[in-house]
């Protein structure tokens, strides 16, 4: 299955209004922490609130140019058929902060899911189009 681009470094507004910028050298620490067997990043609909389903999951992480890529795994079938049919167009990523409480590795940006959007646009523009 391909790489989705899911975030790009830069400075970004978040969607609660927050300015917070992301380096590369951010997207690479994140990428180095990953670990699926201390928090597995869920490919979901928009931005889950507690108990939506996961309609696949990111096995790993990279950067390239700037551009912050998952690797999906165990992407639902039928999910993947509305992706393509364009229904979801778009995706938004959500990160732990370094500080936060549940970040599994502190001190780095942690990938806390991927969110595909249908009509809500992402806060970061300009990402490559979704292909599953």
């Amino acid at each position: 299955m391909k790489s989705l681009e899911i975030f790009k470094a830069g400075n970004h507004v978040s969607a609660s209004g927050q300015a917070l910028e992301f380096t590369e050298s951010d997207l690479v620490a994140c990428a180095a922490a990953y670990s699926p067997s201390l928090h597995e990043a869920p490919i979901v609909v928009g931005h889950p609130k507690h108990d939506d389903p996961a309609y696949g999951w990111v096995e790993s992480l990279d950067v390239q140019n700037g551009s912050f890529l998952a690797n999906p795994k165990q992407v639902d079938p039928e999910f993947a058929e509305a992706v393509k049919a364009g229904k979801f167009k778009k995706i938004s990523a959500s990160f732990y902060a370094p500080d936060s409480p549940s970040n599994p590795v502190k001190g780095v940006y942690y990938l806390r899911h991927v969110g595909f959007l249908g009509a809500m646009p992402p806060s970061v523009k300009g990402m490559a189009p979704v292909n599953l």
